[in-house]
């Protein structure tokens, strides 16, 4: 179970839980990344479900025309009634252009994390998330938890049967704040914790941390390969995968590690920034 390591600088996971904004819009993917963030959150932290209406003509019609507003509450409402077997939510339902909306919902609400539903894709050199999950990978200034529908989990999956949280290390800032969210979620859901460390990347992890630091009770795999391919395949036996972010913008933000994993993942993913 969840080993006690001393890893310093480590940040701590609890305020990545606190406030957690969800972009919900109808589809499948959505209402997964809304029960999954309801399930992994502390009791006592805030979730808002945030859906936009709009005008504008978007991704496959998700979200709705402001006309059809009160056609929409009622499927949001039910949204609202399953995320509620796993935490109480408000549900918020704005008007404009959703990218935008929802950027200024996670400035209101102060979030700590936004979830966000998108569709797997196995290419690897490109990103096929929808248009929202890829625009919070790039702009929310909070950590980001993209979920596939058909991840959602069970109402008797707790404990055990949730699978092991999975960090991607790499010695960098981000991967120890990815590890601190890591350890406290692992330890609040009393689940396995494994740490994963690739080494097949032209880059490979740098300097300043040691396989004696992370300490010898935390599971450590180093993978010969790339980040993408031994992340990827590490989600396959997951419950949840941890990933930290530099919260790069433009051309290299869609090269980065958490964007290509994210869209090929077999569990979700959780980017910490």
């Amino acid at each position: 179970m969840v080993p006690e390591v001393t890893l310093a600088p480590l940040a701590s996971g609890h305020g990545v839980w606190d406030r957690v904004v969800c972009a919900v819009d109808l589809t499948p993917a959505s209402v997964t990344a809304a029960c999954q963030a309801a399930w992994l959150m502390p009791a006592a932290a805030k979730l808002t479900l945030c859906a936009v209406a709009s005008r504008e003509a978007v991704e496959g019609g998700v979200f709705l025309d402001s006309s059809l507003m009160d056609k929409a509450r009622l499927g949001f409402d039910r949204t609202q009634s399953q995320v509620a077997a796993f935490h109480e939510s408000e549900l918020h339902l704005r008007e404009g252009r959703p990218i935008h909306r929802l950027l200024d919902e996670l400035r209101a609400e102060r979030a700590t994390m936004v979830a966000v539903g998108s569709h797997r894709h196995s290419r690897a050199a490109g990103i096929a998330l929808g248009s929202v999950a890829r625009a919070m990978l790039h702009e929310a200034g909070c950590s980001v938890l993209v979920a596939h529908a058909g991840d959602e989990p069970a109402l008797d999956a707790r404990g055990p049967d949730f699978g092991d949280v999975v960090v991607g290390f790499d010695g960098s800032g981000g991967a120890r704040r990815a590890l601190g969210v890591g350890l406290e979620l692992a330890g609040r859901l009393s689940v396995n914790l494994r740490v994963f460390v690739a080494t097949g990347d032209a880059h490979p992890p740098g300097p300043g941390w040691s396989r004696d630091e992370l300490g010898e009770n935390l599971a450590v795999s180093e993978d010969p390969r790339a980040a993408v391919d031994a992340l990827t395949a590490a989600s396959g036996s997951a419950g949840l995968l941890v990933l930290g972010s530099r919260h790069l913008r433009g051309i290299p933000a869609l090269a980065s590690v958490s964007e290509r994993v994210a869209p090929r993942a077999s569990c979700p993913v959780l980017v910490v920034r």
